[in-house]
């Protein structure tokens, strides 16, 4: 006979019982959901403002995971954080970045820079440390991948009293 541990109901707080722990994952499918369908390209215009009102500085990769290293743009208060980006990856590409893979095109024939960061990169939001460093949050929907810097991200939800939301992280 196989002995299982008996677990107090009331001891449980909200989050921890397997009832919530189900509405948990189905959350957590639905924001991710919601975070990739919201995603814009890179090659498109934003599908809307993203205005960041502290001073800071925002770090612009130059291909998929920063392999080739990133630029650093200053961010001053009331800039519209998607429209700065966009701007930034139309840009023609400089002759340190032809090295690099460009996913869209092998000639090079009037590369841009978002072609360096993979097949479809798209804008997910972003990512403001305690320093106010700015990471943009890649959701690549050809390699179904998403990555920040030199990193991996993944969606991460908590619960606030009264329904599962999004952290911070």
């Amino acid at each position: 006979m196989k002995a299982e541990a008996v677990v107090d109901s009331a001891l449980l707080i909200p989050e921890d019982s397997p009832l919530a722990q189900k509405e948990k994952k189905g959350a957590l499918q639905t924001i991710s959901d919601l975070r990739r369908a919201l995603a814009w390209e890179l090659a498109r215009w934003p599908l809307a403002k993203f205005v960041h009102w502290d001073r800071g500085r925002i770090h612009l990769p130059r291909s998929y995971l920063s392999r080739d290293g990133e630029d650093t743009r200053t961010v001053y208060p009331g800039t519209d954080l998607n429209f700065l980006v966009h701007q930034y990856y139309l840009e023609g590409i400089e002759t340190r970045i032809e090295e690099g893979v460009n996913y869209v095109h092998s000639d090079k024939v009037v590369a841009k820079r978002h072609e360096f960061l993979g097949p479809s990169p798209r804008v997910a939001g972003y990512f403001v440390d305690v320093d106010g460093d700015i990471y943009i949050k890649w959701w690549d929907s050809y390699l179904t991948d998403q990555w920040m810097g030199t990193k991996k991200w993944k969606v991460e939800i908590m619960w606030n009293g009264e329904k599962w939301v999004e952290k911070d992280s």
